[in-house]
């Protein structure tokens, strides 16, 4: 039986603690009529996340053992997806929660490269928990960054015991090298605030700025703009080669283009080596095309 719409999926990053798990909990219970899907991965023998999450029918639970799948694609990832939407049919929202651990991209990518799982599957967005309370020590700073980097909305966690002008500090920093990303504060993984149907809706006004430009210590945020439609063509041509070969230092890409005698926006959107171009809007007159980068910048040069 095949799906008359695509099923929305909605990718849970955070390093280990950060309370990806009670979160999770507190979701289901918000949308406690939608028919879920929950895809975890797991190192080991033994899936301990598994038997902490709530509200699941057991029947629609799909775990990947024996390593992580941010880190390792192989097929099994993309079969597990594929094989998910053919036995539940009726799933309404597939949630996927990545490794603690792991850069999430590599869970992200498929869903705008692979032809299968476009056909089955919309990509609605990425959450990222923060702790608050360990915000500048975890041990793997990198990859926090990283997990920050590509996600629609940052939750900042355990926020009970952070004064206004902490809050502030933070929400100032995660805008500078994610202007995508929605912010908000809670406390125990609550999601009073959360609004799984417009996590995409911030994404539009960050290209009303005319430029966007930052240096985080490992990451910078830079705004690529062109005030004229562009020659399709030359233009995917020399994007997708400079996607592809930067794919490591690229983490986020999104914009809106212009093309040169076509009466339709687009809308770009991408993690790592992997993007799609979506038809946007119909214009009267064509707007100046703008691509936002979030990545290793310095390391990166820009041919188009």
């Amino acid at each position: 039986m095949e799906h008359k719409i695509k099923i929305p999926v909605t990718v849970i990053t955070g390093f280990l603690g950060a309370g990806k798990t009670t979160f999770i909990n507190n979701l289901l219970k918000k949308y406690r009529g939608q028919r879920f899907a929950l895809v975890e991965n797991e190192f080991g023998d033994v899936a301990i996340d598994t038997k902490l999450i709530e509200g699941v029918d057991a029947s629609q639970m799909f775990e990947l053992k024996q390593g992580c799948i941010c880190c390792t694609i192989t097929d099994e990832y993309e079969l597990v997806l594929q094989e998910l939407a053919e036995r539940f049919p009726d799933v309404e929202h597939l949630l996927i929660e990545t490794t603690g651990i792991a850069d999430p991209a590599g869970v992200i990518q498929p869903f705008f490269s692979d032809e299968q799982l476009k056909e089955l599957y919309h990509y609605n967005g990425t959450i990222c928990l923060v702790d608050s309370l360990h915000y500048n020590d975890h041990p793997e700073q990198e990859i926090t960054l990283k997990q920050m980097a590509v996600a629609d909305l940052l939750l900042v966690n355990k926020s009970e015991k952070l004064d206004e002008q902490s809050m502030n500090s933070l929400t100032s920093e995660l805008h500078e090298f994610n202007p995508f990303a929605a912010i908000e504060f809670t406390s125990f993984g609550q999601t009073d605030r959360i609004d799984l149907t417009r996590m995409q809706e911030k994404e539009r006004s960050v290209f009303d700025f005319m430029s966007l430009s930052s240096a985080h210590s490992h990451i910078q945020t830079q705004t690529l703009s062109f005030d004229r439609p562009l020659d399709r063509e030359e233009f995917m041509r020399n994007f997708e080669y400079t996607i592809d070969i930067h794919k490591r230092n690229i983490y986020r890409v999104k914009g809106v283009l212009y093309f040169q005698n076509e009466p339709f926006e687009y809308i770009l959107q991408g993690v790592g080596g992997s993007f799609e171009l979506i038809e946007g809007d119909p214009y009267v007159r064509p707007g100046e095309s703008k691509i936002v980068l979030i990545g290793k910048l310095s390391e990166v040069s820009f041919d188009f």
